[in-house]
């Protein structure tokens, strides 16, 4: 475990290097390795993709300081970071669906949900639905066309939380899960559900790669699952418990999972022959919702700051800090965070953290933008802008704000 006092100096340092240190090393700053990958321009799910990495290989997002290009005011509680699917941008609130223009913010569509309901868990979008979970007279998952008009429910036992994942658009199946513990394979089309698996526990993650699924529960326990094809269910393939609640899985090559834990830091579990096996576990900071798992990183937030992780080993890389609460986003060579104190704002850093050695390092961090408040979602990098909900500060509305660079 690492001394608190050389995490706040380190952090000390880092946070005075702002973006005149970056500039002058334009030249020399090393990145992830991801910067020229074949990622898509959009984030159509809340970690990016099904396998949960928070990481589009593609560079996308402002490369340099952005300004605001528009502002949509989308007062209620929201539940994470917005998605863009092709040219859209959708955000829920415990209340309301929208869907914008990514271009210019004009509200496409809009879906309140049922009287004493609620939507629950954030967006995902493919080429076919928009997912969403809801609770109340039609508990489980929603499913609306890409023009604001409901598709179908699939009915489930209690609250879905997690995000909804589809890690094969060619095939028509889908992944969801509960606060009651159990894990569903949804028929995309129509919304019937094949088959039904219990994981004892809440389920506040899910990941899946191909036919591997990934749950994981309040109680610490990460399940794994082979789906064979069938209507008859999935076969158990490893479990694991950790101490804390699972905030956030990710699955990488190998099947390997990347987990945070509540207050048990973040782990990496093996896959294939030593499957469940922890590779490596650092205790300690923890991480705040979901992680970003690079080409060679593993990146957290903790509330204190962005700590960035070898993938193979689990060492310490580097660190940076602020209050950086909500979870980050990576995309190309640069790691996008939240910083959501009462003058908070987005930042974006260098994935390799600058240039240096050690703890003296400089060039980390590229450019930071001051919103209104403070920012009270992750960041969401497409295209080329980035997408943030801000609080508008003791007067001002909360909403959802496109930046870019001039």
């Amino acid at each position: 475990m690492r001394h608190p006092d050389a995490d706040l100096s380190r952090r000390a340092f880092l946070g005075t290097l702002g973006t005149g240190a970056a500039a002058g090393l334009a030249g020399c700053v090393g990145g992830d390795g991801g910067s020229t990958g074949d990622g898509r321009a959009d984030w159509p799910h809340p970690y990016f993709s099904p396998e949960g990495t928070g990481y589009n290989p593609r560079a996308t997002g402002p490369a340099s300081e952005p300004d605001e290009s528009w502002g949509i005011d989308v007062n209620g509680l929201e539940l994470a970071r917005p998605v863009v699917f092709d040219e859209t941008v959708y955000f829920a609130t415990s209340e309301r669906l929208r869907a914008f223009s990514v271009a210019d913010g004009t509200e496409l569509w809009s879906v309140e949900s049922d009287p004493q309901s609620g939507f629950r868990s954030s967006v995902t979008v493919d080429s076919e639905r928009v997912y969403v979970g809801h609770v109340g007279t039609r508990t489980g998952v929603l499913a609306y066309t890409h023009d604001g008009e409901e598709a179908w429910h699939a009915p489930t036992e209690s609250s879905v939380w997690a995000p909804v994942v589809r890690p094969e658009p060619d095939r028509d199946r889908l992944y969801a899960a509960d606060t009651a513990g159990n894990l569903y394979r949804v028929r995309a089309s129509d919304g019937t559900v094949e088959w039904r698996e219990e994981v004892f526990g809440a389920v506040r993650s899910l990941a899946a790669r191909y036919d591997t699924v990934v749950a994981g529960t309040e109680g610490g326990e990460v399940f794994t699952f082979r789906d064979e094809g069938t209507e008859h269910g999935a076969s158990g393939e490893w479990r694991t418990k950790l101490p804390g609640g699972v905030q956030a899985l990710a699955v990488a090559e190998s099947n390997d999972v990347f987990a945070g834990f509540f207050g048990a830091g973040v782990a990496r579990l093996r896959g294939g022959l030593r499957a469940g096996a922890v590779g490596w576990h650092r205790e300690d900071p923890s991480p705040h919702g979901s992680l970003v798992v690079g080409p060679r990183r593993v990146f957290s937030t903790d509330g204190t700051g962005l700590d960035a992780f070898d993938k193979r080993a689990g060492s310490p890389s580097w660190a940076a800090g602020d209050d950086f609460f909500a979870p980050p986003a990576g995309a190309g060579d640069t790691v996008f965070v939240s910083d959501t104190s009462k003058s908070g704002g987005v930042v974006a850093y260098d994935a390799g953290g600058g240039v240096g050695l050690d703890d003296t390092r400089v060039g980390a961090e590229r450019w930071r933008y001051e919103v209104a408040g403070r920012a009270l979602t992750g960041p969401t990098p497409a295209h080329d802008a980035l997408f943030v909900v801000e609080s508008g500060g003791d007067d001002g509305p909360r909403r959802l704000v496109a930046l870019r660079a001039e």
